[in-house]
């Protein structure tokens, strides 16, 4: 009975531990920016970009989800009216993909 009770402890702490991913806001804000289309992905990219994250850019994905079709619009509504954007992206991944967008003044 101990050992189950311990084996669903540590398969619960792996869970939680892979549940947060690393995700994070980088402490700089993107104040020069493009956004592009591509194949279905949109594109933010920046030299400003996290040191971790390659060719200066983050990605979204639009699939067909509502909320990746909603960070595209918001991106698209921030580039429109010139705003600063503060993102989120994983810590542990290269490719990196944008997963909340918040405008900064």
């Amino acid at each position: 009975m101990k050992f189950k009770q311990i084996m669903f402890l540590a398969v619960l702490l792996n869970l939680t531990i892979n549940a947060n991913a690393g995700r994070y806001w980088p402490e700089t804000t993107l104040t020069s920016w493009e956004l592009y289309l591509n194949n279905g992905v949109a594109y933010i990219s920046s030299s400003q970009f996290a040191d971790h994250c390659s060719d200066d850019r983050g990605q979204i994905d639009i699939d067909s989800t509502e909320f990746s079709k909603s960070l595209y619009a918001y991106a698209m509504s921030a580039k429109a009216r010139g705003k600063n954007l503060k993102y989120v992206v994983d810590s542990t991944q290269t490719t990196c993909i944008i997963s909340a967008l918040r405008e900064q003044d």
